[in-house]
This record gives C-alpha cells, structure tokens and sequence, in this order.
C-alpha cells in the first residue's frame, strides 16, 4: 500500500517507521528540519503537500490545529487515496466530513500512545506495538476506508475499536485529558509541598503521575477543551474530597481502597 504520512512529529515519525517495512511510506513535513530528520532514519520524503497524493492512504499527523486546515487541502485532490487523521479530538473533523465533496474518504485514527519528547528525534516504530487505536467513522467513510484504517492500525502492532466522533472525544475527556489536568495540579501541589528540591526526593512514583504535565503546549491546549471535562474535574476534587475527610479512618479508607476497579 502507498502511505502519505503528513507531519513528521513524534506520532507521524513513529507511524511512517512503523509501517516502512510492510508498506510504500514516504512523509511530508512543511519543516525543512523536520523533513532532513526523517531523510537521516532511511524515511523518503516529498517536498510538498500536493506530491503526498496519488497514493492508497494518507495519514494527516499535524498538530490539532492544522489537521482539518490539512484535510482540506488534500480533499480536492485526494483521488482514491482514504484521507485519516491521528488528532486527539474529532469534533471539528467530523464537521468537515459533513460538508468535504462526496468522494472523499475520511476516517478517524486514534492511537492510545504518545510521550512527552516531540519531534522526529523521539519518533520510535514500535511506540504503538500492543496499544489501543480508536477507529472513529465519519460521514465520508465507506466500507473500504474503514479496513484501510484497521489495516493500518494492526500493521502498527495495535488493537482496533471503532467509535463515533461523540463517543471518541467523551472518552478522551476522561483517559487523556482529565489525567493531563490531574498531573499540572499535582506537580504544582508537590512541588509547593516539598521542603527540599523536587529533583531530590522524586521518585518513579511522583514522576509518572505528573509526567503529562510536561506534555507540549501545542497538544496541551486542545485537549483540555475536550467536551466532559470540567464535569470530570468537578467529580475529581469530589472523590479527592472522599479521601481527606477519610483520613485517620481506617475503614473508611479501606472501603475506598477496596472499591478500586481493574
């Protein structure tokens, strides 16, 4: 299969060095540097946007912002190429699938992976390997792009759910983007809290409840506008508050502990 990867990040590096052994992949990135780091990991390379197409599937990877600004400009001349997008969020992309020419093909791809490194140097083949992906259907998916999309994701070494636009921006409201607020406010509270420097007591357990807090601005700000959330947040402080009145209760405690779900 001939795969497009446009935007040459973390996702986009790791999704073309992913799929390069089972598939055609070559990535576009308006960065020159960006496009120079993928040459030097054996990724070809087109130097502009309209050379991503004719191709049987391309894979818009750009920054939220840009992913329907992206799709828009490979609409009119996408052909038989299935247009996906790995955005954090698909209300705006669905909304364009309403109104993109009857031709076009658009799904939504999510994979359940990431990291806080960015860019083409942290890109990693196997980052998705035994991870999540969320099919999200859009008015402009058909049969065809649907089993592109599943291909695609399985080829990457992930499991496959579909979902709805609705269904797939609640759930991340509650595994992406509530973790995220969670994790500035703890390593803020943490940090205020400490009588020492944090790199000094810090262990693994601190470090990986606020690794999120370290999460790039540009993915940061659109995720914490995923619909649901402040009705999370709001349940959080609720549950924080189970616990401090609990202290020095033990079966109160217990009781809290005990209701832990897999």
């Amino acid at each position: 299969m001939r795969v497009r990867v446009v935007g040459l990040g973390l996702i986009g590096g790791s999704i073309a060095l992913g799929l390069r052994d089972r598939h055609d992949v070559a990535g576009y990135d308006r960065d020159e540097g960006a496009r120079a780091a993928a040459r030097a990991r054996g990724i070809a390379v087109v130097d502009t946007l309209d050379a991503a197409v004719p191709a049987d599937a391309v894979v818009v990877a750009t920054p939220l912002a840009a992913v329907v600004p992206t799709l828009r400009a490979l609409a009119p001349r996408a052909g038989d190429a299935v247009l996906l997008e790995v955005g954090s969020l698909k209300a705006d992309v669905a909304a364009f699938a309403e109104t993109a020419p009857a031709g076009v093909r658009i799904v939504g791809l999510h994979p359940m992976a990431g990291g806080t490194a960015s860019g083409m140097a942290a890109a990693d083949g196997a980052l998705f390997r035994g991870r999540p992906f969320l099919v999200v259907v859009t008015a402009r998916s058909d049969e065809r792009a649907m089993a592109v999309a599943g291909d695609l994701a399985r080829d990457l070494g992930g499991s496959v759910t579909v979902c709805s636009p609705s269904v797939h921006d609640r759930a991340i409201a509650a595994v992406s983007a509530l973790p995220l607020a969670s994790a500035v406010a703890l390593e803020a509270v943490a940090r205020a809290a400490l009588p020492m420097p944090f790199a000094s007591v810090a262990g693994t357990g601190i470090r990986d409840a606020t690794r999120l807090a370290g999460t790039p601005l540009e993915l940061a700000l659109p995720l914490l506008g995923a619909p649901g959330l402040r009705e999370h947040i709001a349940s959080l402080r609720e549950r924080l508050g189970e616990i401090e009145h609990a202290l020095g209760d033990e079966s109160a405690l217990r009781a809290i502990l005990s209701a832990r779900k897999d």
